[in-house]
């Protein structure tokens, strides 16, 4: 009787063993790195889109305000930016117009409309802030500008006021937009820039 002489089973035959040399769990532990490091990148690239938009708009609304001061200086009269109209009242949140004339010779130079998830930080704010013109009727908020002077209130005093805008999905991204008596626009990251934003 010959003796039979089995071959040794090759690192493809062993048992748990996938047909590539590799077990199901080292497949399903290297399934799970990558997916925990795309989740760790989609994080990432959403906060940075996040900063996008509040940088952008932040941006846009010191350049408008710019826009009506230099409007207000070719046209030799008052142009005013002010807030948008958002749950039956003016919030700076639903974006912003640029206007002139009074009543209903009014003409409209830019309008703004904030579709971003960008919001006026109104817990951050007083009352007197968000440019809101204690001397004028209802205390309107606007930025006005007459002649191509810094701006100043319904009844001649010059602004020097702040916004704060952030993220609603992202809290920790915020933003001042401060105007200084002088018309010198700041825009500032409180976590950055304490004393700036002071």
């Amino acid at each position: 009787m010959q003796a039979v002489h089995q071959i040794p089973p090759t690192s493809r035959e062993l048992p748990g063993r996938s047909c590539d040399g590799y077990s199901l769990l080292e497949l399903l532990i290297g399934v799970a790195l990558l997916g925990l490091l795309s989740l760790f990148a989609t994080q990432r690239f959403n906060q940075q889109l996040a900063l996008h938009h509040l940088e952008a708009l932040a941006l846009s609304f010191v350049q408008d305000a710019q826009l009506a001061r230099q409007k207000s200086q070719q046209l030799q009269e008052t142009v005013s930016m002010r807030p948008r109209m958002k749950d039956h009242a003016l919030s700076w949140s639903a974006g912003w117009d640029i206007k002139t004339g009074q009543a209903s010779d009014v003409t409209l130079i830019k309008s703004y409309l904030n579709n971003t998830p960008i919001e006026v930080a109104e817990h951050l704010l007083k009352p007197t802030q968000q440019f809101s013109d204690v001397t004028a009727p209802g205390k309107i908020r606007h930025i006005s500008f007459t002649n191509g002077a810094p701006a100043r209130l319904h009844q001649g005093g010059f602004v020097a006021n702040r916004i704060i805008w952030q993220h609603s999905r992202h809290p920790d991204l915020i933003r001042h937009i401060i105007l200084g008596p002088g018309g010198r626009w700041r825009i500032c990251n409180p976590y950055e820039d304490r004393k700036e934003c002071q």
